[in-house]
């Protein structure tokens, strides 16, 4: 039975992990906002500059319009920039954001307890997750056919917590026969998360639990117990 559950959560790991290697998006602009950056990288933009400085990153606030990149540093060290995009042969920058998103657990992995064998439970999850999200865009030239363009790409990850609720079967097996009928279940559910944002939808694993909020709470042999689960969010920031 444990070798069945740890074959079924490494698989579904690495959809998750294969998923999103192949989508980091193309996106079509940089929120204005206070980034990282790396000095050395910054540096490289600004033809002024005489000497790399001491620390090794630096914030900027960071604001795109049609096609120019306008750079002002924070600290009064460094100079601020304008410069075109297509101009810039490789450029990061990052962010970090407390993030809000509504998420659905399509699924939920449940251990085996009380020799009830794993269960992969397909009731409906819903949730509010809070967390600390961080954003990576990089700014890349493209030679195409002689023409000067450029390409943004964008990811994006976090982890944090979530409440919300959802429904689950109950029945005279997951009661341990307490019960003789069947009906769907209310239960409030919380736990951790970790998101990946590839731009175009929100995907993770959570681990939480439920707890059911009737009667029979104290003979569901689930209750406040852990589960593993697939996540897809929308984000509401």
């Amino acid at each position: 039975m444990k070798k069945g559950f740890h074959y079924m959560l490494a698989t579904l790991v690495a959809n998750i992990y294969f998923c999103s290697c192949k989508s980091v998006q193309t996106v079509t602009e940089i929120p204005t906002d206070i980034y990282t950056v790396s000095s050395k990288e910054y540096i490289m933009l600004d033809s002024g500059a005489k000497q790399l400085p001491l620390q090794k990153r630096i914030k900027i606030e960071v604001e795109e319009s049609d096609g120019t990149l306008s750079l002002k540093p924070v600290s009064e060290k460094f100079n601020p920039l304008e410069i075109k995009m297509s101009s810039i042969q490789n450029l990061k920058i990052y962010r970090y954001t407390f993030d809000v998103d509504i998420l659905t657990i399509p699924f939920k992995i449940r251990p085996s307890v009380k020799g009830f064998p794993q269960q992969l439970n397909p009731n409906f999850s819903a949730a509010v997750y809070l967390g600390r999200r961080r954003d990576s865009y990089r700014i890349s030239s493209l030679n195409d056919r002689g023409s000067k363009k450029f390409k943004v790409s964008g990811v994006g990850y976090g982890y944090g917590g979530f409440i919300g609720l959802g429904a689950v079967t109950m029945n005279p097996f997951v009661t341990e026969q307490q019960i003789d009928y069947e009906y769907d279940g209310f239960v409030i559910n919380g736990g951790l998360a970790g998101i990946y944002d590839a731009k175009k939808f929100n995907l993770g694993l959570a681990i939480g639990a439920d707890y059911l909020l009737d009667k029979n709470s104290k003979n569901w042999i689930y209750q406040g117990r852990p589960w593993f689960g697939l996540l897809f969010g929308i984000n509401l920031n």
